[in-house]
């Protein structure tokens, strides 16, 4: 068993190598456009993606503590490939919305599932402590390939979206067959005879923590804040004079950014200390706000500087919170942890869009970062452990 937990660890890598290269996160934008979908409907897409996602998060995670992480994260990629094809096929507003909602599933089936299936391998072989320098890896491993599929994906999609869509599909394919040689990790904390309404009573029994639910809802602000940059980013370049494949490059640059952040995660948390969370919040903050700047090499500089800090935050995130769960409702919170996201994105990304077309796209960028840098004060402080 030790030797399949230890293979867990590698084969968790490569599964989420797989599962983030999307071809068409660099160029979703963009294909709505072409289909004739304006920013509002495209904001209002988003929003049902996310509505989904919020109904079906808590579920999916307790789906994946009560009956497997590893099956949910078989599942997920079954959905993500039916949602991509359905996109493809989509003529109306009812056929791009449930792909979203289907694509949004396979999110909830995944978020939680694959951290806490190597969370848990580490744990069974008594290495914990080692999971930061684990989920940076992870993060490292994410960074790279969706810095390769935007670029992939921009240069298919200037053949064809549809190849673009159907090579997506595809690679979903490929992580389904990586993710059967994982194995289960049981910890000693599971107990397979928990009842559903148990496993939730007592999940969101640990949410009367001031502040777990602090850390779980704050930062979920800074995360969304980034996103909802990030995606709108292919129309702000768009509209200063890239076409799809020049979007996709700047993404990739992006890509390159969060990747060295991912790899620098772990370092910068043992240079910085107490601190390092909220001098990498401020970091994505005035990134954000500099993509407003005049000359495109500002704004591009400040686009990378926002990736680079997400990514630096992200596994210190992770770590923290995993510290924080017991095994038997590891997937379930950390669901929870997504969800508040999704919240968030339901509110900010259409709110954004709808900003645009009355103020421009550049000021509400501007805003955006600017009251982030404000908030960013008022987030709590994470801390983590590691080992060499």
């Amino acid at each position: 068993m030790d030797k399949k937990l230890h293979r867990n660890i590698a084969v968790s890598y490569l599964f989420r190598f797989l599962s983030s290269l999307a071809l068409g996160d660099g160029i979703w934008v963009l294909y709505l456009l072409r289909k004739g979908l304006t920013l509002w409907q495209i904001g209002l897409l988003e929003g049902v993606f996310h509505a989904a996602g919020l109904v079906a998060e808590v579920p999916s995670g307790a789906l994946a503590d009560l009956f497997g992480r590893k099956n949910a994260m078989l599942a997920s990629r079954v959905l993500a490939a039916v949602s991509t094809l359905v996109t493809i096929y989509a003529d109306s507003m009812g056929l791009l919305a449930a792909a979203f909602v289907l694509n949004a599933w396979s999110y909830n089936l995944l978020s939680g599932s694959d951290e806490a299936l190597l969370y848990d391998s580490f744990l069974c072989l008594g290495r914990e402590r080692q999971y930061f320098r684990a989920a940076g890896r992870m993060g490292l491993a994410a960074e790279i390939a969706q810095a390769a599929g935007v670029l992939a994906g921009g240069m298919l999609a200037r053949r064809s979206f549809a190849l673009c869509y159907t090579v997506s599909a595809g690679i979903e394919a490929a992580a389904f067959c990586v993710g059967v040689f994982l194995t289960e990790p049981r910890a000693a904390a599971m107990d397979d005879r928990v009842t559903v309404r148990a496993h939730f009573a007592a999940s969101f029994a640990l949410l009367k923590d001031r502040q777990l639910r602090h850390v779980l809802l704050r930062y979920a602000v800074l995360f969304a804040g980034y996103t909802t940059a990030f995606f709108y980013a292919q129309r702000l370049y768009q509209d200063r004079g890239f076409d799809t494949l020049g979007v996709s490059v700047i993404l990739l640059g992006m890509g390159l950014a969060a990747s060295a952040g991912a790899l620098l995660s772990r370092r910068a948390a043992g240079r910085l200390s107490k601190y390092t969370a909220h001098v990498e919040g401020a970091a994505l903050a005035v990134g954000l706000a500099l993509m407003a700047a005049g000359p495109v090499w500002a704004s591009v500089a400040g686009f990378g500087l926002a990736s680079f800090a997400n990514a630096l935050l992200g596994p210190l995130h992770s770590a923290a919170l995993n510290r924080w769960i017991p095994s038997d409702r590891r997937a379930t919170l950390i669901s929870v942890s997504s969800m508040c996201f999704s919240a968030c994105m339901i509110v900010l990304f259409p709110l954004t869009g709808a900003l645009a077309a009355l103020l421009g796209l550049k000021r509400v960028l501007f805003l955006l970062g600017a009251i982030l840098l404000i908030y960013v004060p008022l987030t709590p402080r994470l801390e983590t452990e590691d080992e060499e």
